[in-house]
């Protein structure tokens, strides 16, 4: 499969949503790699930098290296070798596709996944912030389109975003078409980890998002056999990994490889309202002046939950994409009997 050719290829398509599931008896942990089990899908490998996140903090700025600098990061994309459109920085969902490939129908009962290790991992905020995640299958043929860049053309938008004096390299905005997406089932009611779980004395002290302790923590969902779904030999399916609420300092990194070496899926986000590319914004505006409507809009998240679901997964993103990436992840499923 390509990354499935030189990945082999995925992404965007149709939708479709069944209704969310709530139930007491599911739970979000932090464990340590004994109390992995059951696992039917992985992948292990993960780069020891970086700050891809699940992303819904409520603090605004533009992506944007030119005046006026004031709630200014970075870079925004180009749209030729030096024609720079500033936009507003986009929450996202984050997740991965994958293939199961066992033998035998199985019951989906967990998924783990591990915080990143960069300089933001856990963000002061998002402790005990409802978590939600929603399930795919995945179907169609994959294929990249590069962008307009390739070869010695640097990308248009992608780390480190720098178009001006540095190199980036041409699969940085690369991004997959041909897939479709169909909404299995959202898992809601859990809750991000209390840090008294993270091995801290107590819940009111502050924790550096940078804090060793918080890097590289494995994090178990369980899914209630009752309520759960029917993993199919040779299926593909995708999981997004949702903070539910857009908040100040909600957000957390997952861990992952750039330059992903798994087979079966890459790794997916759900980004703002969807649109790409972000609307050009204007920085010397207020975030919320009549000017910037469209680009505010574009950078978040839809508050009504069913219109949130309602858009499709991909892999195109801003400033970074996923077409490359794959998530460190473990899929566990137990016996239909």
């Amino acid at each position: 499969m390509i990354k499935y050719a030189i990945l082999s290829i995925l992404s965007l398509g149709l939708f479709s949503c069944q209704s969310t599931e709530y139930s007491q008896s599911k739970k979000l942990a932090v464990i340590d790699s004994t109390a992995i089990e059951n696992v039917v899908v992985a992948y292990e490998k993960y780069d020891l930098g970086g700050n891809t996140s699940v992303d819904n903090d409520q603090k605004y700025s533009y992506r944007w290296s030119g005046e006026p600098k004031e709630n200014s990061t970075k870079f925004g994309y180009f749209i030729n070798d030096s024609t720079e459109i500033p936009y507003m920085r986009r929450r996202r969902d984050l997740g991965q596709t994958f293939t199961y490939d066992q033998e035998e129908k199985k019951v989906l009962s967990g998924l783990i996944i591990r915080t990143g290790y960069g300089s933001n991992v856990v963000r002061s905020e998002v402790y005990g912030a409802a978590v939600s995640v929603q399930f795919f299958e995945v179907t169609g043929d994959a294929v990249i389109n590069d962008n307009g860049s390739s070869g010695d053309i640097k990308a248009f938008h992608g780390f480190p975003s720098d178009r001006h004096t540095r190199e980036i390299p041409a699969i940085r905005d690369d991004y997959i078409t041909g897939e479709t997406y169909k909404s299995l089932k959202v898992f809601s009611g859990y809750n991000f980890p209390a840090k008294r779980e993270f091995g801290f004395e107590n819940d009111t002290i502050t924790i550096s998002p940078a804090n060793p302790q918080v890097k590289g923590r494995l994090l178990h969902f369980t899914f209630p056999k009752e309520q759960s779904i029917i993993l199919e030999p040779g299926k593909r399916y995708g999981f997004l990994i949702m903070l539910d609420k857009s908040k100040k300092g909600h957000g957390f990194t997952l861990a992952n490889n750039f330059i992903g070496s798994y087979e079966g899926g890459h790794g997916i986000r759900r980004e703002g309202n969807g649109v790409f590319p972000p609307p050009p914004a204007h920085p010397d505006k207020p975030f919320d002046a009549p000017e910037n409507i469209k680009a505010l809009k574009a950078s978040k998240l839809p508050e009504n939950w069913e219109e949130r679901l309602a858009i499709s997964p991909g892999t195109d993103g801003y400033p970074d994409v996923d077409t490359w990436r794959d998530l460190n992840f473990y899929i566990e499923a137990v016996s239909i009997k």
